[in-house]
């Protein structure tokens, strides 16, 4: 099984929760985020993450286990090429 780098961008509302339960569902698959940004809009909380070397079938699986919470709106699953990865881990 290949593995691969990617980046989630999830879109949630403004809760603190929000977070939390994103990052539950890595945590559940002993997986760390290479970055992580978060930013408060008007309307929404906007979750982004960059994480390597995680097989395509994991990553998909957890892309649709963050669209299951209740207070995400949107994910958002991106394959990183080799010079993406290493600009958003700067």
């Amino acid at each position: 099984m290949s593995c691969e780098n990617w980046r989630f961008e999830v879109e949630a509302m403004i809760d603190p929760q929000s977070l939390l339960r994103v990052l539950g569902y890595f945590a559940q698959r002993s997986v760390v985020p290479d970055a992580l940004q978060m930013r408060v809009g008007d309307d929404k909380m906007t979750i982004s993450l960059t994480v390597s070397d995680l097989a395509r079938a994991h990553a998909l699986i957890v892309a649709a286990k963050l669209e299951q919470i209740v207070l995400v709106q949107s994910v958002r699953l991106d394959e990183l090429e080799q010079t993406e990865r290493e600009r958003a881990a700067a």
